[in-house]
C-alpha cells in the first residue's frame, strides 16, 4: 500500500471525489454519482471506519450483493465509498446523482482508493 492518501473531498454539487496527498497536493480526482434527491448523501466530516473488498449492502428497498471495494464512513455502515460495476454495465455515466447516499465510482477508480487507504483517513462531504 502507498500511504499518499491523507483526505478526501466528495462535491455533491460537481459530482467528483478529490484525493490529497500529506502536502494537501491533489493526487486524483475521482467522478462519482452520490444520492438521488430522494436519497440524499449527507454532508459534514467523517473518516474511513471499515473496509471491505466486497460486501452485500442492504438498504430500504435494496439488496446489493457483492460490492466492491466499499470503504464505510458512517458508523451504521449506511454511507460508504464504493466501487459500481452493475452501473457500469448499464452503461450510465458517473457525475449524475443516482445512489441511496453512497458515494460510487468507476470499480478501477475505487480499487486504487481502497489499496491506497488507511482506516481513519479523513472525508469531508459537501456541497
Amino acid at each position: 500500500m502507498i500511504e499518499l492518501i491523507a483526505s478526501m473531498v466528495v462535491d455533491l454539487s460537481e459530482q467528483k471525489l478529490t484525493v490529497y496527498d500529506h502536502q494537501d497536493q491533489i493526487v486524483r480526482v475521482i467522478p462519482v454519482s452520490t444520492g438521488k434527491a430522494s436519497t440524499p448523501t449527507p454532508t459534514g466530516i467523517g473518516s474511513v471506519r471499515t473496509k471491505y473488498r466486497s460486501v452485500t449492502m442492504r438498504g430500504r428497498n435494496y439488496v446489493a450483493p457483492g460490492v466492491p471495494y466499499a470503504m464505510c464512513i458512517t458508523a451504521n455502515e449506511m454511507i460508504c465509498l464504493h466501487g459500481a460495476p452493475w452501473q457500469e454495465d448499464a452503461g450510465q455515466a458517473f457525475g449524475v446523482p443516482r445512489s441511496n447516499g453512497c458515494v460510487r465510482m468507476p470499480t478501477h477508480q475505487a480499487r486504487w482508493l481502497f489499496e491506497n487507504t488507511r482506516k481513519g483517513t479523513e472525508v469531508l462531504i459537501q456541497v
